[in-house]
């Protein structure tokens, strides 16, 4: 179980009981109390809300928080993981989103979906070759960019993002609209295990909770809630995956696309449609990590993996004092990644075959700078970094790191970025 867990998680569940998972009205009625407890202790002593339908108000009066203790009992047996509103590891956009789930069930840790930029891939149960090759060669290097990826598990796109994940030894999420013990996809058991262990798969619905309908587009809130965007790999005119993109278009979130195969086949028609609508067409995988460059940089990666061990050998040209060349070798531990393409004024990351980076750069004499701005220099040397990763690497208070970097702006020796973001000059 998690371990900060709210000490109303009882409460919570069983407002879930009363209402049922998806039910919005629960967000009504809570709307007029303090606290969830208030609300609960109100029923308990026959004061129900004004307002309440007939069937609400038999529903609320048969809720039982023992079943909602028995529940937290089960889920602790099996290993389910029990996220309510109030948690700490809650994902934090689905709290801006209308009508966010008041209970998440989960296999796996949450909190990562806080951490990083995730991306949701959406598209068709029976894709083509073409999309599907297409979908294993922009994940992975969407992958190595930093960014992680969420689907709701159906045969085909979606789970094949899991799949890959899985492969590239990276967390994902998986967004269920049945229970997460209830075997759909049928024989799925083990997938479902699988980016547990790695990632999470997570549910609104209680364990044995078989879907019905109307439960695959409650799930699609979900899944675009917790996204930054939604990636559509194949749609037809009619495609479910066109409703994800639907919900993520109102929560704000953006739309990108692989380009069709073929523009005259209706098994693209819904990418066509989004494409004229203002959907971002994806030829790399910078045309999606370019779009979080700026505000989130910090979550992305653009240097090598904390992982790989680098050794570095710097040849200087004593006659004029510059580095001619810096030759990086890295060596992959288990769980590292091969680097992207890293492009700016002075600095060129390259990958020879995954294995080998080439780095030109200028020489720079920081003998005249302060201790601390020595250490900044060090940081920067790394690549392009947010000033809050700054200050975690340095210990350091953000108003006297901007100081700093003002300071060495000004001596020319750093270059400030959008997003709050710096560079060596």
């Amino acid at each position: 179980m998690t371990e900060n867990r709210s000490e109303n998680l009882k409460y919570w569940i069983w407002l879930t009981i009363a209402f049922g998972p998806a039910n919005p009205r629960k967000w009504e009625v809570l709307k007029r109390y303090n606290s969830i407890v208030d609300f609960y202790e109100d029923v308990t002593n026959g004061r129900l809300p004004q307002g309440l339908l007939s069937r609400e108000k038999d529903s609320v009066k048969s809720a039982s928080m023992f079943t909602a203790e028995q529940t937290i009992a089960y889920c602790e047996q099996k290993g389910i993981n029990i996220y309510c509103y109030e948690d700490e590891d809650y994902p934090q956009m689905l709290k801006e989103i209308s009508n966010p789930p008041s209970v998440l069930f989960s296999l796996g840790d949450l909190s990562f979906l806080n951490e990083r930029v995730i991306i949701s891939v959406v598209g068709a149960r029976d894709a083509s070759a073409y999309s599907l090759n297409a979908e294993k060669v922009l994940l992975k290097s969407i992958l190595r960019k930093g960014i992680r990826f969420a689907s709701g598990f159906a045969v085909g796109v979606d789970s094949l993002a899991n799949e890959i994940s899985l492969e590239e030894n990276e967390k994902s999420a998986a967004v269920l609209a049945c229970g997460l013990e209830y075997d759909y996809p049928a024989g799925t058991k083990s997938l479902k295990m699988s980016i547990g262990k790695c990632g999470a798969v997570i549910s609104e619905y209680f364990p044995n909770h078989k879907p019905r309908s109307k439960d695959f587009v409650a799930r699609n809130r979900l899944l675009a809630g917790i996204s930054m965007g939604v990636f559509v790999i194949e749609a037809s005119e009619r495609s479910g995956a066109l409703s994800t993109a639907s919900i993520a278009l109102n929560q704000g979130k953006d739309i990108f696309t692989i380009v069709p195969h073929n523009i005259f086949d209706k098994r693209y028609f819904g990418q066509v449609n989004l494409l004229k609508d203002g959907a971002i067409p994806v030829f790399t995988s910078e045309d999606i990590s370019n779009e979080y460059i700026s505000n989130f940089s910090h979550k992305l990666n653009f240097i090598p993996n904390n992982a790989e061990l680098i050794s570095i050998e710097r040849k200087f040209n004593s006659s004029d004092g510059r580095e001619n060349s810096t030759s990086v070798s890295k060596q992959k531990s288990r769980n590292s990644r091969s680097v992207g393409e890293m492009n700016s004024e002075h600095n060129q990351l390259s990958v020879d075959d995954g294995k080998t980076l080439s780095i030109t750069a200028t020489y720079v004499d920081t003998s005249d700078l302060s201790e601390i701005q020595k250490r900044i220099y060090d940081e920067l040397s790394n690549g392009v970094m947010h000033v809050d990763q700054l200050c975690e690497k340095l210990s350091m208070d953000i108003s006297l790191l901007f100081v700093e970097l003002t300071e060495l702006e000004l001596l020319g020796v750093v270059k400030s970025l959008s997003g709050k973001r710096y560079m060596l000059s």
